[in-house]
């Protein structure tokens, strides 16, 4: 008797000891959302009562983010709350739900920003969703299927930019760990349409995934994964037609914050597969492209970073040019930190496969340079300059920070500095058998660089050295393709025996004068070389004295 007792009290005491622990996550939650420092939490009420309980709050994006709003668009009256969220809970405690507690829930989003720039078709801006409270304390839940349609509000629409979008949701789940932090939500689109003036946008289907960590109250990290299938656009511009077909997309962005809630760094990268393009004249296919960006802040201002684009499979064609395909293009384009004091440029292309029509043989190159000891302080004044003119831009009134951005060119120039490293190597280049290798490497003052003047260029500590390893085959190709591009579109273009002579002609009567100087020499294995110093107020030229040089200029 005394165990059902006990049974009993324990059914009928739990969920008001379990409401209560709800309640004091939620309250807990509600702080942790205010400590994020660009948050405002408004009207929050909870009642609780033996079984259940209702929870509702609204955020607010603070309204020191509205001020640059009403900077951007003086002559428009800003309201102070830009953005609002409002949250609706309906909650049942356990133990019979599975966990501590299960929710039923609708968030609806207002505010200046939804009227004016988005406006919602049908009156819903709401979304709906039910979810579960772990033991773990861990919120695990999913988001309600929906069908919306959002177009341009006022805004948008004042500036021309009358667009629309439909979209059906077919839902998706979330889970949120107060222990560490994280929320995570999947959500799943099937068919939406995108329509502006110019284009339509149908796109087939796509998953996205995000992430938001918060460490201490504080945000540490947002991520957001996506990926689409087939998506279409067609362009309405019937003196510019454009048609494209994405067969799938993957979109990653990540941004990192440091331990103030300060933006940090981003890594992101963008993937196309199976893309082409069509208009009238031109045609563009390319199994693959991807571009990825980087970049990290490093003190209060200065960004650096690293941009990369890649293509695989790529063909083009414009009528009345030659087309164009390659197997493979990379390029590369980054800001390093040299030293304490200094920073470098660096950046690299290559090709592989690359054939251009009417060449009997592919092309390959790869390029790798490097332009150093810019001047961190000019670099820091510049990026100081940017922020600066950002914060007073007007629209009613371009020209308020145009005082601001006379100074970049002050802060460019202090950027490069007296003097500046220039390195090029490796340099290839590849058609077929014949090759070239060339490197440089330089460090010069600019003045003395700019002017190319003999006295200049022998000032002390100026530093060059220059070299070329080419085989002569190379060359008596790119003397045939030049004749045969020189021909292209002519009814009869040289061919053959007479394009072989034309090319060995050129090629004699460019070299002669050169090879006569000592300019290029001619080695073993019928190749040319070429190798040029300046060191100590001293230039050589294929190992002797070459001063001289300078006057054939």
């Amino acid at each position: 008797m005394l165990l059902v007792v006990l049974v009993v009290a324990a059914g009928v005491g739990a969920p008001n000891w379990l409401g209560r622990q709800i309640e004091q996550q939620h309250a807990a939650y509600l702080q942790q959302l205010e400590g994020l420092g660009y948050l405002q939490v408004e009207n929050a009420e909870y009642e609780r009562g033996w079984f259940s309980a209702r929870a509702d709050y609204e955020l607010i994006l603070d309204p020191r983010f509205a001020l640059p709003l009403a900077q951007l668009f003086a002559d428009l009256d800003v309201p102070q709350e830009p953005f609002r969220i409002g949250v609706s809970e309906r909650i049942t405690h356990g133990p019979f739900t599975g966990g501590m507690a299960s929710l039923e829930g609708d968030v609806e989003v207002s505010g200046w920003l939804v009227g004016e720039v988005v406006a919602f078709e049908g009156g819903r801006s709401n979304q709906r969703y039910a979810a579960r409270i772990g033991y773990d304390r861990v919120v695990h839940g999913e988001w309600e299927p929906m069908e919306m349609a959002v177009s341009a509000g006022p805004l948008l629409s004042d500036l021309g930019l009358n667009t629309r979008y439909v979209m059906d949701y077919r839902g998706g789940d979330f889970s949120f760990d107060p222990g560490s932090g994280e929320y995570r939500a999947t959500h799943h689109m099937g068919p939406s349409r995108l329509e502006e003036p110019a284009a339509v946008h149908t796109f087939e289907s796509s998953t996205s995934h995000h992430l938001v960590r918060f460490s201490s109250g504080v945000l540490r990290e947002l991520r957001l994964q996506s990926r689409d299938s087939l998506t279409l656009s067609e362009r309405r511009d019937v003196d510019q037609p454009l048609d494209t077909r994405i067969e799938d997309q993957t979109v990653d962005i990540g941004l990192h914050f440091d331990d103030q809630g300060r933006f940090e760094s981003i890594v992101s990268r963008l993937g196309i597969e199976g893309f082409q393009g069509q208009k009238p004249d031109q045609y563009l296919q390319m199994d693959g492209m991807a571009l990825e960006f980087t970049g990290s802040r490093q003190g209060e201002y200065s960004w650096y970073g690293e941009l990369g684009l890649a293509f695989d499979g790529l063909e083009m064609r414009e009528k009345g040019s030659p087309g164009v395909s390659l197997d493979a293009m990379q390029f590369q384009l980054g800001l390093e930190p040299e030293s304490e004091a200094s920073l470098e440029l660096v950046t690299r292309l290559s090709s592989r496969d690359l054939r251009i029509q009417g060449m009997e043989e592919p092309l390959e190159y790869h390029v790798e340079s490097r332009l150093g000891q810019l001047q961190r302080a000019g670099y820091d004044e510049l990026w100081r300059l940017f922020y600066r003119a950002m914060d007073e831009f007007r629209v009613d009134d371009p020209d308020a920070s145009l005082a601001v951005l006379e100074r970049v060119g002050e802060a460019g120039m202090a950027m490069m500095g007296d003097r500046s490293t220039l390195a090029a190597k490796p340099v290839t280049l590849r058609i077929g058998d014949a090759d070239l290798d060339m490197a440089l490497e330089a460090d010069v003052q600019l003045q003395d660089f700019a002017l190319l003047g003999e006295q200049a260029l022998f000032s002390p500590g100026n530093r060059l050295e220059f070299s070329a390893d080419v085989s002569a085959l190379l060359v008596h190709k790119v003397a045939r393709e030049s004749i045969r591009q020189q021909y292209n579109g002519l009814t009869s273009p040289p061919e053959g025996k007479a394009l072989e002579a034309m090319a060995k002609d050129l090629v004699a009567e460019e070299l002669a004068s050169m090879l006569e100087l000592g300019i290029v020499r001619r080695e073993a294995g019928d190749r040319y070389t070429i190798h040029l110093q300046l060191k100590d107020g001293e230039l050589l030229l294929n190992g002797e004295p070459g001063e001289w040089l300078l006057g054939q200029f």
